[in-house]
């Protein structure tokens, strides 16, 4: 690196911050994947738990 000139410092540069920056665009795109599938599967437990109440909600309304 001792050799490098004007050129060869700024090329390297460039090339590590498109390599940066696209790195963090990956990271973000999955971190957002990685929450809409939580919060997909949050909704369907959600939706689960609420059926399950309503029918036992219906269940002690037919015995009593």
């Amino acid at each position: 690196m001792a050799n490098m000139d004007g050129w060869d410092v700024a090329l390297l540069a460039a090339a590590a911050y498109v390599a940066v920056t696209s790195l963090v665009r990956l990271m973000i795109r999955r971190r957002d994947q990685a929450v809409g599938e939580f919060r997909r599967q949050l909704a369907k437990e959600k939706q689960l738990r609420e059926a399950e109440q309503a029918g036992r909600k219906s269940d002690r309304e037919q015995a009593a």
